[in-house]
Formats: structure tokens, C-alpha cells, sequence
């Protein structure tokens, strides 16, 4: 299994309206009995159209590991 680099939060505030669904290159959130889930084992390459297209806010992303994100972007 790879670690993700990023991490996915899905706040309470989600209404499983399914704009990350669409919008998730990767599929990390597959719908399941009608509501919207982050997959088991996603792998978030930090892109942000999730957060982005989410009306609602209810998505956050954020670096696992940030002094390796960081030493990447130098």
C-alpha cells in the first residue's frame, strides 16, 4: 500500500452532493449507499479540485509529511 502524500479530511458539513467525486482524478472518493466516502486507501497527490468544487467546504488537504513537502518545492 503507498502512503498518501497528502491527507483528506471530510468535514460534517458535507451534503453528498458528489462534486468531488467528479471532479477526484485519482477516485479517492467513491460513492457508497448513496454517500460520498474517502477511499480506504487514497492516494491525494495535493491537486485541490476537491476543496475547490466542494459548495459546501466540507473538504480539507494538507501535507502528511510538511518539511518534505517543503525540502520538494525548493
Amino acid at each position: 500500500m503507498t502512503e498518501s502524500p497528502f491527507i483528506i479530511r471530510r468535514g460534517s458539513a458535507c451534503c453528498n452532493c458528489g462534486a468531488c467525486v467528479r471532479r477526484c482524478a485519482r477516485g479517492n472518493f467513491p460513492a457508497r449507499d448513496g454517500e460520498v466516502a474517502i477511499a480506504d486507501d487514497y492516494v491525494c497527490t495535493g491537486c485541490g479540485d476537491c476543496v475547490k468544487w466542494c459548495p459546501v467546504r466540507a473538504l480539507s488537504v494538507r501535507p502528511a509529511h510538511p518539511a518534505a513537502i517543503r525540502r520538494l518545492a525548493r
